[in-house]
């Protein structure tokens, strides 16, 4: 792994793979940024400049950040969010491109389980073939987390809670409904439609 500069801001190390097109590379500006539900990073130039196989480019995240170092604004760009703007004159707009639930429409968010497992010797999520290969009917532990996405961790904010696979989504994601009740008196109820991903399994 490549030391990172002491000013880098991202999480991922400079030298992760970055996809790109010979558009940008060439000197398109950079537009259109997507941070991918599976890590992935993209950076794309003007929206008539499809980024099809055969301008394709596969180069560092660093590379990236040194071609227009306003990139680094969204370090925390989440995962399934892209961020775009008009011109490079333009403040960057976030939106969400995943359908998975988000604090400021659903009241709470799915933690990643796999990454926070790293943290905490009480998660031991799956291996990645069983969470993606779940079937309807089967069940799977997720971190309900009411809080907003980047506030500060507190006591008494995540929940586990049981989903029950009822189908997929277009993307192949699963669909479920929630098993059990809050016990903190969250805004999710026994029923409830659920859009979750594989990297949200803590348990099944």
């Amino acid at each position: 792994m490549t030391d990172a500069p002491a000013d880098w801001p991202f999480d991922d190390p400079p030298n992760t793979a970055a996809f790109t097109t010979s558009f940008v590379l060439d000197g398109s500006p950079i537009l259109r940024v997507y941070h991918d539900y599976d890590g992935d990073w993209q950076f794309h130039g003007l929206p008539d400049e499809p980024a099809t196989e055969d301008v394709a480019r596969l180069v560092s995240l660093q590379a990236m950040v040194e071609l227009d170092s306003s990139l680094s604004e969204l370090h925390d760009l989440q995962l399934g969010w892209r961020a775009v703007r008009s011109s490079i004159q333009d403040e960057w707009a976030r939106e969400n491109t995943n359908p998975f639930p988000e604090f400021a429409q659903h009241g709470y968010y799915l933690e990643d389980a796999v990454w926070i497992a790293q943290f905490r010797d009480d998660l031991n999520p799956p291996a990645e073939d069983v969470r993606e290969n779940l079937d309807v009917g089967d069940y799977a532990k997720l971190l309900f987390r009411f809080a907003d996405e980047g506030a500060a961790r507190a006591d008494a904010q995540t929940e586990r809670m049981w989903v029950k696979v009822t189908g997929f989504d277009d993307d192949g994601y699963y669909v479920g409904t929630l098993e059990n009740d809050s016990h903190l008196a969250r805004p999710v109820a026994k029923g409830d439609m659920v859009h979750f991903h594989p990297i949200n399994i803590a348990d099944v």
